[in-house]
């Protein structure tokens, strides 16, 4: 049997209040979205770029290319068309890998991270940012960390494209 957290938090207010009249209002989850137009302009980018001049890119084959990769669950299609199904499934990957609650803890950012131990091992395609002052692993932390309520919200689309020829070593 699962029971869910909101189930269990209203049984026990009821508990709480016994037979006296409680009007429960819904929870409301909001700026619990990440932006698709953020990750396009500014997030999406840095995943085809070269950044450690190595001739790879994390959408490269052999990486995370969901045609030929080895990168366990994170695959991402090499450069999509705007509003593809392709950078679709590229926003939902990423999404699937930051950690809304605590943004610099999300997978997203740590496994390429120089001198932090890769979540589910070593993280193959090597230390992809130098620093946690690196200004592609910034754009990344900047996207997970500005939610919105909407995909039309205001701060929806504000993100400002890093220079990649300054990202990584």
């Amino acid at each position: 049997m699962v029971v869910h957290k909101k189930s269990l938090l209203f049984s026990a207010l009821l508990m709480l209040v016994g037979c006296q009249e409680v009007t429960v209002e819904p929870l409301q989850e909001q700026g619990r979205a990440l932006c698709r137009a953020d990750y396009q302009l500014c997030v999406d980018p840095i995943l085809h770029t070269d950044i450690n001049n190595n001739g790879l890119s994390c959408s490269a084959s052999g990486c995370h290319n969901p045609a030929s990769g080895s990168g366990g669950g994170f695959k991402v299609f090499v450069s999509p068309a705007a509003s593809s199904t392709q950078m679709e499934s590229n926003f939902v990957a990423a999404q699937a890998f930051a950690n809304l609650d605590q943004p610099v803890n999300s997978k997203l950012l740590l496994e390429p991270l120089q001198g932090i131990s890769a979540i589910s091992g070593t993280h193959t395609g090597g230390d992809i940012f130098p620093n946690k002052n690196d200004l592609c692993y910034q754009a990344v932390l900047s996207w997970i960390t500005t939610r919105v309520e909407q995909q039309d919200s205001p701060r929806c689309g504000q993100c400002q494209p890093v220079e990649l020829s300054r990202c990584g070593f």
